[in-house]
């Protein structure tokens, strides 16, 4: 039997017990309905995570028991890898998030584009998605979540020195794609994915102006979230 996972912020140690209320004893007493005594895993990227034990129950709020370390904080190994996306309709960027984390990107940047057609962003529903697939998925950590920014804004403050930016040009050939980005393996890396009506002239011409290197998934005009996925699982497998 799979054992329930639990991303907490809070401090976790051997037997000091942890109090749940609002969001968290709601899901773990109404959702996946646990019991007193019932296990559940206990984790964060600070502490690492634990096996802990519902020692008891109340009306609004539950506690919970360390009982002993399962992973350590540092047995987690992620690509450095951040993606920087021009935000999408909500059910579509819920979607994406979700994947993304799954693939372990460790920094979600949205931006504000010319084409951008969603310009207000729910930061906390983002968490909270994160929150969630890093529970399903085995992560220890949740993705860093930037404030939005413009495209000029985010190309001002990037540090070319420490991270190459890879942006996806759908007029772009795509036989070389697979090449570039094996060279960046294991490096930090951000990938931009624009808009679905496509960078500006303008801005296409501002990234001309950078390091930022351009490649292609081919001919096909994707959705942002199909188009980011796709890119995140070639640089992860290395193809």
């Amino acid at each position: 039997m799979n054992i329930q996972r639990l991303y907490i912020p809070e401090k976790i140690k051997e037997n000091k017990t942890i109090i749940l209320t609002n969001d968290d004893f709601h899901y773990i007493k109404n959702v996946i309905r646990l019991k007193q005594n019932d296990e559940i895993k206990i984790f964060n990227e600070s502490y690492g995570e634990y096996l802990g034990i519902i020692s008891q129950i109340g009306k609004k709020e539950l506690t919970i028991t360390p009982q002993h370390q399962l992973r350590d904080k540092n047995s987690e190994t992620l690509n450095d890898t951040e993606i920087i996306f021009s935000s999408i309709r909500h059910t579509r960027q819920d979607i994406l998030i979700e994947k993304i984390t799954e693939l372990g990107v460790k920094t979600i940047s949205p931006i504000i584009t010319k084409y951008t057609n969603i310009k207000n962003i729910n930061l906390e529903r983002l968490n909270t998605i994160t929150k969630e697939a890093c529970e399903q998925s085995n992560r220890l950590s949740k993705p860093k979540i930037n404030q939005p920014q413009t495209l000029q804004e985010k190309i001002k403050s990037f540090d070319f020195t420490k991270r190459t930016l890879v942006y996806l040009d759908e007029r772009k050939d795509i036989q070389n794609t697979i090449d570039i980005l094996k060279n960046y393996k294991n490096k930090p890396i951000s990938f931009l994915i624009g808009p679905e009506g496509g960078f500006s002239n303008e801005e296409f011409e501002l990234l001309k102006t950078t390091p930022a290197i351009s490649v292609s998934l081919g001919n096909l005009i994707l959705r942002t979230e199909t188009a980011t996925i796709a890119i995140l699982t070639l640089y992860n497998l290395g193809i």
